[in-house]
């Protein structure tokens, strides 16, 4: 009987053995895995520190595109334009070089008429200096004359021969000033003369001048008064041609303009040749220039090029 209640203890102490490792087993491997797992942030840490916001992408804006002009000008209608607007610029030429060259010869003129006025001017200058110069010299004699009396009289007075010669010298000193400052005055006198001889000759200049000038206005003023009217009309039309041409095309040609002997940047075409420096055009250059698809220049002057077509255009 002793013998089984050993057994039997024996046996639930390997049981209980059995289970406590079991559970040690159990108690590891919940270590094990929360090691594993990261630590998640508390509900409490959240509220206190807000989630930093996040970064919107860069909204990228489209260019603007280009307005396109309502009105599109086709080549053709261009080369008519320019070569109206050479005609319209010839014209002017032709109104404004009737005039002349009186223009010029009235700016001339009253450049010189102010160079006289500030000449005559600077001569009246000059002879006040000369006069007021004269007018120290003559003082000048007065006073030394009265010193040369003084020194006469005191000659009668003197009490030895030594006086006597001391006041000899100093009146032929005082005399011998008297003789410079009139010859000073001489001297200025005759140029002062001169002076009043130049003022005299500017002076009757200046009235020629004056009266030429007057006339020369006139003449212009008349001039113009009769072509103002047909210029201000052509300038008119002249800006509204320049509409129709594109900023480049209208540069090139007031560089074109501005460079031609006569003025003339559109020419046209004549017995197969340039208008304007009258070189041979060859036949590929004729047909495209026919064909109004592009603006042509003339390969030896550089002047634009226009055929029959477009001057029978403009002269309709």
């Amino acid at each position: 009987m002793a013998t089984k209640k050993v057994k039997e203890e024996a046996e639930v102490t390997e049981v209980a053995e059995a289970e406590e490792v079991k559970e040690l087993q159990k108690a590891t491997k919940k270590t094990a895995k929360a090691a594993k797992k990261p630590a998640q942030p508390k509900a409490e840490d959240e509220e206190k520190e807000p989630m930093a916001p996040k970064e919107e992408a860069p909204v990228v804006k489209e260019a603007p595109k280009p307005v396109e002009d309502p009105v599109e000008v086709s080549v053709e209608q261009k080369l008519v334009a320019l070569y109206t607007l050479q005609q319209v610029d010839s014209k002017i030429d032709e109104i404004r070089a009737y005039r002349g060259n009186l223009p010029l010869e009235i700016q001339d003129m009253e450049d010189e008429i102010a160079g006289l006025e500030t000449r005559i001017a600077n001569f009246k200058e000059e002879s006040k200096k000369h006069q007021k110069d004269i007018t120290d010299f003559k003082i000048k004699i007065k006073e030394t004359e009265a010193l040369i009396k003084k020194y006469e009289e005191q000659q009668n007075n003197v009490r030895n021969n030594r006086e006597y010669d001391s006041l000899t010298k100093e009146i032929e000193y005082q005399q011998l000033d008297v003789q410079l400052s009139e010859k000073r005055i001489r001297e200025i006198t005759a140029k002062d003369n001169e002076v009043t001889a130049k003022v005299a000759e500017a002076q009757l200049r200046l009235t020629e001048l004056r009266a030429s000038l007057q006339e020369k206005k006139e003449e212009l003023q008349s001039l113009v008064e009769g072509t103002e009217k047909e210029e201000e009309q052509l300038l008119e039309r002249s800006a509204e041609c320049e509409k129709l041409v594109e900023e480049r095309l209208l540069v090139a040609y007031k560089r074109i303009r501005k460079n031609a002997r006569n003025g003339l940047a559109v020419v046209g075409i004549f017995d197969e040749a340039c208008g304007g420096c009258f070189n041979r055009i060859p036949p590929q250059h004729q047909l495209d220039i026919c064909t109004h698809k592009k603006i042509i220049v003339c390969e030896y002057c550089g002047r634009i090029l226009v055929d029959k077509g477009i001057i029978a255009q403009y002269n309709a």
